[in-house]
């Protein structure tokens, strides 16, 4: 009697045994509960006698060598075998340890072997199987011993896992501020020294000239912006066993988090860095000129269309208004009727994303840009932020140090970038600053 009829007869007893079970005979159930039992176990075993007879022959008509060098080799060589036997049990460097194939992550799923799916697999359907019965008991007293091993996978002495576990890809993650928002609007120019200089040209003057009188002089006005690049960056302290541990994608989320970060500081540098550990900033730069307006408390049409008036009327087609929220959120609740500018008609309408026809950048960041209006404050900067100029010496880059933090067994995640931030055009730029 082969394997199959044996497992029929086992069924066979299982549906009887329902069947004495709904008659209350409790007797003739167990009774042929154990009999099925004793048949699952006898296929069981004379599957995997036959497994090993199989891996043996197998095993024994293998060639000595990979690669066949002799006539009777080549019979047993098979050049499609590249290790399906290895690859079969394979578990992903990120395997999570402590918890059973089927709650694994879903990447890990995607990439263990084919033992470790056919496993999942089985678990999951006897997970259902489980959550589908009349009673606990009655699962129990009608698993196989598979679904038995499988209901304790790896799990405490208290039960199985009747609810899997579940991972959960995602982190919750607060990335603060949002930062590297002014970066698109700039210049960025790759350099590959540490310091330098942009050289600058003034336009030629133009004049007419009488019969016989001599040209005037028209040498444009030459000059340079000279860059010096200064470092910066964070640390990360990150535990061995963490590093280790982890089911997430760790260096992913460390990129990240130090990318937030040195957004943040450039952005900071842009608008008001101070020259000398950071960029140097629009605002710190004496050349740019400052558009006062008529209060001190407060902001009108009149405020902004005169800023946008003062910026060189070259640069306007090109130029961002950089603002705090708080700011913006004053600006749109300006009502004005009779010249075309309007805050929000109701609650239902969104802010606007533009001021006088040119975009807003709400930036939040601890800088020089006041978020309230009182004397002097300087709320916003207008301008063609392309004449801002971001020299960057070498890419973002983390590096690990695996012996500075031992004597705690953690590992320093340092990251840095080199760079600098100036000034091409002050004419370019125009700050709006309260009476």
């Amino acid at each position: 009697m082969n394997t199959q009829e044996i497992r029929r007869e086992a069924n066979a007893l299982l549906g009887k045994a329902e069947a004495s079970l709904k008659d209350g005979n409790v007797e003739q159930f167990e009774g042929m509960i154990a009999d099925a039992q004793t048949k699952m176990v006898e296929a069981d075993k004379i599957d995997q006698a036959a497994s090993q007879l199989k891996i043996l022959q197998g095993e024994f008509s293998r060639p000595a060598n990979s690669v066949p060098i002799a006539d009777k080799d080549v019979a047993a060589y098979d050049p499609n075998d590249t290790g399906a036997i290895n690859k079969a049990s394979y578990k992903p460097s990120s395997w999570v340890k402590g918890m059973p194939a089927m709650a694994q992550p879903m990447w890990v799923q995607e990439q263990m072997g084919v033992t470790q799916k056919e496993e999942a697999r089985f678990q999951t359907d006897t997970f259902v199987k489980w959550l589908r019965s009349p009673s606990d008991d009655v699962f129990w007293k009608t698993a196989t011993l598979d679904e038995v091993k499988a209901m304790q996978e790896e799990t405490d002495a208290e039960g199985g896992f009747f609810v899997p576990e579940q991972f959960i890809s995602q982190t919750i993650h607060d990335p603060g501020v949002p930062g590297s928002q002014l970066r698109p609007l700039c210049t960025v120019i790759r350099v590959s020294s540490k310091d330098g200089y942009v050289p600058t040209m003034g336009s030629a003057t133009w004049a007419a000239i009488a019969e016989e009188a001599a040209y005037s002089d028209q040498t444009p006005t030459v000059g340079q912006v000279a860059f010096s690049l200064e470092k910066s960056g964070g640390l990360v302290k990150v535990t061995r066993e963490l590093l280790e541990d982890s089911a997430i994608n760790l260096p992913a989320l460390l990129t990240q988090i130090f990318q937030e970060s040195a957004g943040r500081f450039e952005d900071v540098g842009i608008i008001s860095g101070n020259n000398t550990t950071q960029y140097a900033g629009i605002m710190s730069d004496s050349d740019v000129a400052f558009y006062t307006m008529a209060g001190s408390t407060s902001v009108v049409v009149a405020d902004l269309i005169g800023t946008f008036y003062a910026l060189e009327a070259q640069h306007r087609a090109n130029s961002t208004w950089v603002m705090k929220s708080a700011i913006n959120s004053l600006i749109n609740q300006i009502q004005v009727t009779g010249n075309g500018v309007t805050g929000i008609a109701n609650i239902t309408t969104a802010p606007s994303a533009f001021i006088l026809g040119r975009p807003v950048v709400d930036t939040d960041v601890v800088s020089g840009l006041g978020g309230s209006i009182t004397s002097t404050e300087k709320i916003a900067i207008f301008g063609d932020f392309r004449q801002y100029y971001i020299f960057d010496r070498v890419g973002f880059t983390i590096r690990r140090n695996d012996s500075l933090y031992m004597e705690n067994d953690q590992v320093g995640m340092f990251a840095s970038r080199r760079g600098d931030g100036q000034v091409g055009l002050a004419a370019a730029f125009k700050i709006s600053r309260a009476a």
